[in-house]
């Protein structure tokens, strides 16, 4: 398929329980793939394989044509694959401007210095700065994270991915525990990135997937029962029952 990343009949079993049951799917550079599902259909498991947090039972992930199955999530980042999580991933009691910095130093040669000021590595702070500007954090550069409201905790965590100077990004539920404002917020921000990266977006908020996915896939029970897109997917029988009979706009 010649795509950034692609995942090929993946599955993974748990104590000889499928949660993840051969997943095939694709995403290019600036295009975003949502998957979608109940909870407890695997998506959060599909993102772990993606990632390397979790070694596939079955099944190919490739990145930029290379086969990565087995692969860490150490190994996978260098390969260019940043993600986000469900719960915000930052470190708390420092500034956005020191978040990015430990993110962007984790890239530079300076990574195992552990003496030297990072204020002495000017391209740290250089890179830093371009991060924040294009997630609209740099008026908030000097502020604690945890200060910062959820909304912004989460694009902190997207910066952070940014930082590390991604092909791809994969999103486990950015918009997790937002209320309208920020959530139209977060949709505007990846649209606005979208362009340099191929994204894996799971997510739960429907009007935010139908705004930004070109592709959609929707899992049940580790299994996909539909993919494709959304216009398509959206009138789905099938799609439509798993989610409690009701269409997947409601």
């Amino acid at each position: 398929m010649g795509s950034l990343i692609e995942a090929r009949g993946l599955t993974k079993n748990f104590s000889g329980l499928a949660a993840v049951s051969s997943v095939t799917l694709s995403c290019d550079r600036g295009m975003i793939h949502a998957v979608i599902g109940p909870n407890g259909a695997g998506k959060s498991t599909l993102i772990n394989l993606l990632s390397g947090e979790l070694r596939p039972t079955d099944g190919q992930i490739l990145v930029d044509g290379v086969n990565v199955k087995g692969y860490g999530p150490t190994k996978m980042s260098l390969l260019g694959v940043g993600r986000s999580y469900q719960r915000t991933n930052i470190y708390p009691n420092l500034s956005v401007l020191e978040n990015c910095n430990i993110a962007v130093q984790s890239r530079l040669e300076i990574s195992m210095r552990f003496f030297g000021a990072v204020t002495s590595y000017p391209d740290v702070e250089a890179r830093s700065k371009q991060v924040m500007q294009r997630l609209q954090l740099d008026s908030l550069a000097h502020k604690k994270a945890n200060e910062l409201s959820h909304g912004e905790q989460r694009q902190v965590e997207i910066a952070l991915a940014l930082a590390t100077e991604p092909k791809v990004l994969l999103l486990d539920e950015p918009l997790a525990g937002m209320g309208a404002e920020e959530s139209l917020r977060m949709v505007e921000l990846l649209r606005n990135i979208r362009s340099d990266f191929a994204m894996i977006l799971v997510e739960h908020d429907m009007d935010a997937v139908f705004a930004l996915a070109d592709h959609l896939t929707v899992m049940v029970n580790g299994e996909v029962i539909e993919s494709g897109k959304p216009e398509v997917v959206r009138l789905s029988r099938r799609v439509q029952e798993a989610y409690l009979g009701g269409d997947i706009d409601e």
